[in-house]
């Protein structure tokens, strides 16, 4: 229950996923290749992912144990879903971190569907987005290891979060600055890199805060609610976010063919410079907003002490 030591768990945890991402995307087709580079190979290689995934879950939830127990919980008897539910939409820093990590989702589905047309067509090599996205990833992976424990033991997350989403949004307007040139984007990967970092490595921990909020608060605590809720904002983020790319790419008239030759309209070129300028520019306002709205940590300590004296009174 010790708001920092959930925070380093996301650290850890959010350094070592783009870590596994990057091993396994580069291990994938040269696996492929071994067993055959066929179509059985293909299904041979996701079984063995698949199978290791298996294992790797098992593992952990057979090791995981419950640490957080509480005597007054067990003198509760089961809450309805309905006052469950009401509590959890009342819980406003549920939104607020649920906002954040749909927030991440999205920039992400931005970066991963928007930048490659933008390569193609604004730079005219596609592959070129490899080198952009393994920009951005390291910056943020080292970023997440060497920085983000010292500035948050100095900061707290919140406003860690905070200096990293500005340091963000300064590195996009960098490349807004001269957007057709690589050497910029590749600059502005960088900067906003070291900024996604902070946010990234704690958004769990902001979700932790959320349960002992709700309990303080409503006298009920919805762990298992809180983090399936906010898992709701990666569902959410990347499926919208998806479907509207497609929509305007299709509004502005893009031509969508299996060929490499197919000459896009002004319309659709203007269409894929201005999601990646101005649509990020929004999604980095909205976390700025939502951050200086936040300010659970500041009540934090309160809570502890008030929830700590509730239940050694037998009440949560």
């Amino acid at each position: 229950r010790i708001s920092r030591e959930r925070d380093m768990l996301s650290i850890t945890r959010m350094a070592l996923s783009p870590i596994g991402k990057i091993i396994s995307i580069s291990a994938t087709l040269p696996l492929i290749k071994v067993l055959g580079d066929n179509q059985a190979a293909w299904i041979k290689v996701m079984s063995i992912w698949a199978v290791l995934a298996f294992v790797l879950l098992m593992l952990c939830f057979s090791q995981c144990k419950e640490t957080v127990v509480i005597k007054a919980r067990k003198k509760v008897s089961k809450v309805p879903v309905v006052k469950s539910l009401k509590c959890l939409f009342g819980n406003k820093y549920f939104w607020m971190a649920m906002t954040i990590w749909m927030m991440q989702c999205i920039i992400q589905m931005v970066t991963g569907t928007v930048l490659p047309y933008y390569c193609k067509y604004i730079f005219h090599d596609d592959s070129l987005f490899s080198i952009l996205l393994l920009c951005e990833v390291i910056t943020t992976i080292v970023c997440t290891i060497l920085f983000c424990p010292s500035l948050l033991k100095r900061f707290g997350k919140r406003n860690m979060s905070l200096i990293g989403v500005v340091v963000a949004l300064v590195g996009h307007l960098i490349y807004c600055l001269n957007p057709t040139s690589f050497s910029w984007v590749v600059f502005s990967c960088i900067i906003r890199g070291i900024g996604f970092a902070p946010l990234n490595s704690v958004i769990f921990g902001f979700l932790g805060d959320v349960v002992e909020y709700g309990q303080w608060k409503f006298h009920v605590r919805q762990e298992g609610l809180i983090f399936s809720g906010g898992s709701v904002g990666y569902k959410v983020g990347t499926g919208i976010t998806g479907a509207f790319i497609t929509v305007l790419m299709s509004w502005s008239g893009y031509i969508s063919s299996s060929t490499a030759d197919a000459v896009q309209p002004q319309s659709a070129i203007d269409m894929i410079v201005n999601m990646y300028m101005y649509g990020m520019i929004i999604i980095w306002v909205i976390l700025l907003i939502v951050l200086l709205c936040y300010q659970l940590d500041k009540l934090y300590p309160k809570i502890m002490r008030d929830l700590v004296d509730r239940e050694a009174h037998g009440e949560l």
